[in-house]
């Protein structure tokens, strides 16, 4: 089976993605909270905040089909599984 991060095509690719949500961050408690929950990673929290809405917090707990049945979280904790998160997040779009 393939998995997602070999569809990854680079921190530049991932950065061009990013500059679709701007400076829409108003940092209200909800997103201070978001935020906090994905280790200060502003890129992740941005987009999964735009994307998931007021129910981020507990989407980032759930086990993911598109990632092989992981959770956002796990895929926080290496380089190979956030790439598999970005692809996930990026295809969302």
């Amino acid at each position: 089976m393939a998995q997602l991060e070999q569809y990854y095509k680079g921190q530049g690719s991932w950065e061009r993605f990013l500059a679709i949500f701007g400076d829409d961050w108003t940092n209200s408690e909800f997103q201070k909270k978001l935020l906090s929950k994905v280790d200060n990673r502003i890129d992740f929290a941005k987009v999964i905040y735009y994307y998931i809405g007021e129910t981020s917090l507990d989407w980032l707990d759930k086990n993911i089909p598109a990632l092989d049945n992981l959770t956002p979280m796990e895929c926080l904790k290496s380089e190979r599984l956030i790439n598999r998160l970005k692809v996930c997040l990026m295809r969302m779009h």
